[in-house]
């Protein structure tokens, strides 16, 4: 239930950006991080997609991504989990809900996500499974 909660509140946040017409800020709260997609499972339901980063601020980075297809098959809902290690004694993990679209080869896709420290980010994910690479840009919100 807090996923559907958060999903829809993400897509709450962006209707609202467009309906007042005014453009929306958001700070960058790390330098992009370069993806490598280390695993693809494909299913009928749904693919689960898991990937590894070096990121600025969460240190190592495993991610799991588990979309769900629309009627076309083009796009649809997703999942996140993940979990970061800064150092020896730091670590963080997230939980977080998506929408996805195929852009050609490439997915993109857009994740309200909640760290267990307390912050909230929006990320922006590009995937590119023929080459098993991709790109994290992470937003702060809170």
């Amino acid at each position: 239930m807090q996923k559907v909660i958060l999903l829809f509140s993400m897509l709450m946040f962006s209707s609202l950006s467009f309906a007042d017409h005014h453009a929306l800020s958001l700070e960058a709260r790390q330098p992009t991080a370069e993806l490598e997609l280390t695993s693809i499972t494909v299913g009928d339901d749904f693919s689960i997609i898991n990937a590894e980063a070096q990121t600025g601020i969460y240190g190592r980075v495993y991610m799991t991504f588990t979309l769900a297809y629309n009627a076309a098959g083009d796009g649809g809902t997703y999942t996140f989990e993940g979990r970061a290690y800064v150092d020896e004694e730091t670590t963080f993990s997230g939980t977080g809900v998506g929408v996805w679209n195929r852009d050609g080869v490439n997915l993109a896709m857009d994740q309200l996500i909640n760290i267990s420290d307390g912050t909230i980010n929006f990320d922006r994910i590009i995937l590119d499974p023929l080459n098993r690479t991709g790109s994290l840009n992470v937003y702060a919100l809170k």
